[in-house]
């Protein structure tokens, strides 16, 4: 818990996260406006190249595309034969969504931030994972302080849309309301005969305006408000939406200790919300920067903020670990495997009781034998073992993919020879 993941987040669902785990998910995905995003102002993130496959190849005739296009949609698989980089969008939340619903408790709630240009297809694509019945509300957050596009002859945009849906009907939902110090006197009303009628009793009471209604009117942009250091909560991210909205979700959808997943975390607003509310939280992101930027953030501002851990599931980072030690520690990470002191040759034993060995160099045939051999008489490894995996940076030669061919067939071991690339891309 309190772990930022960089990393695709479909991937990181799938292998880091337990299903039915999570009480609340909150999403902002990019946007489909065919554009590069780019910070601005202080932060300057770089290109934060949209994250989905938008090639049209995406569509084309490769096995793998045909693989992936049976699991499409009928009406999505029209959507491509006219406009296949939309579809690709589209597929690609839907298969990250579909990650969303499996890590989701079955009290939990699923909040999706999207704007006009996808909203409804993406309500399409919701009710194909999370079913039409699990759609409780559209939330129009309607921002009063945008700043009117006069220029074009359409009426201007000024709200966004948020799908919230739930995994079933049993889940979590706290109404909340603001006091307006107005006070009301009346009759009270009762129910006679099916119909409703005074009574001869005064009441009298403080009028509350509820704050979980469909339309959010009180919650301001902060696109345009000024970046004040240790004063104001923008910092100049692209996509950044306000503390507020994040704290109005999460205290209508979970309740204290409860755990919130933003797989699309950006500059971080939804877990810093989290933060405060006193819940525990995972954050994912594909882009490097927005740890940076939400590791940075609670000392730019007046938040209470703790530190938490950073998990990359990035092959380019993992590729570029140059300390054996750093790369084993990584390794173990992945499969759950503690380091046994001494190693004795063994760098890692997973909770099944699989033995491990790391390498940041290429393994020829005797390093598969060493391993076998040193796991055969370690002493926390149970005897006897039927699994080992090495984990190389560099490779494999051909003499170390024979050594494991033989002691697969004459040892009945299995014996995994696994790259970072192999781990990342292929999920194992």
């Amino acid at each position: 818990m309190n772990t930022f993941y960089h990393g695709d987040c479909k991937f990181v669902m799938e292998h880091d996260i337990a299903p039915n785990s999570i009480d609340l998910i909150y999403l902002d995905p990019p946007f489909f406006t065919g554009k590069v995003q780019k910070g601005i102002a202080k932060w300057q993130p770089g290109a934060m190249e949209v994250s989905y496959d938008d090639s049209k190849k995406f569509w084309g005739d490769t096995e793998k595309v045909k693989a992936m296009r049976t699991r499409a949609p009928e009406w999505l698989a029209h959507i491509a034969q006219t406009r296949p980089d939309f579809a690709s969008y589209l597929f690609y939340m839907m298969e990250r969504l579909e990650a969303c619903h499996r890590v989701l408790k079955n009290t939990g709630s699923i909040y999706l931030h999207c704007d006009w240009n996808a909203s409804h297809y993406l309500r399409m694509i919701m009710d194909e994972v999370f079913t039409y019945n699990q759609f409780k509300s559209e939330i129009i957050w309607y921002r009063p302080n945008k700043i009117p596009d006069t220029t074009k002859r359409l009426f201007y945009k000024t709200h966004d849309t948020i799908l919230y849906y739930t995994k079933t009907n049993d889940y979590t939902f706290n109404s909340q309301k603001q006091s307006t110090g107005k006070m009301i006197t009346r009759y009270k009303m009762k129910k006679v005969k099916g119909k409703i009628t005074n009574t001869n009793e005064i009441i009298t009471y403080e009028r509350q305006t509820p704050l979980t209604k469909s339309v959010l009117l009180d919650i301001n942009d902060i696109s345009i408000s000024r970046i004040i250091p240790h004063k104001s909560e923008r910092i100049g991210y692209p996509t950044q939406k306000p503390i507020a909205l994040l704290e109005r979700i999460i205290k209508a959808s979970s309740n204290v200790g409860d755990t919130i997943l933003d797989p699309f975390c950006g500059c971080g607003t939804a877990i810093i919300a989290a933060q405060r509310l006193n819940r525990q939280w995972i954050g994912i992101d594909i882009n490097k920067e927005a740890y940076e930027v939400s590791s940075v953030r609670h000392g730019e501002l007046p938040l209470d903020f703790t530190h938490f851990d950073y998990v990359s599931r990035d092959l380019k980072e993992i590729l570029a670990i140059d300390k054996p030690n750093d790369f084993e520690k990584w390794v173990n990470e992945y499969f759950k495997a503690h380091k046994p002191s001494p190693d004795k040759g063994v760098d890692g034993i997973t909770p099944d009781n699989i033995p491990i060995q790391t390498k940041t160099f290429k393994v020829t045939y005797t390093y598969v034998s060493k391993l076998i051999g040193d796991a055969r008489y370690h002493p926390q490894v149970k005897q006897p073992f039927a699994h080992a995996i090495i984990v190389s940076q560099a490779g494999f030669d051909d003499g170390a993919r024979q050594r494991q061919f033989e002691i697969q067939t004459k040892e009945n071991i299995q014996v995994d020879l696994l790259t970072p690339s192999i781990m990342l891309e292929e999920g194992i």
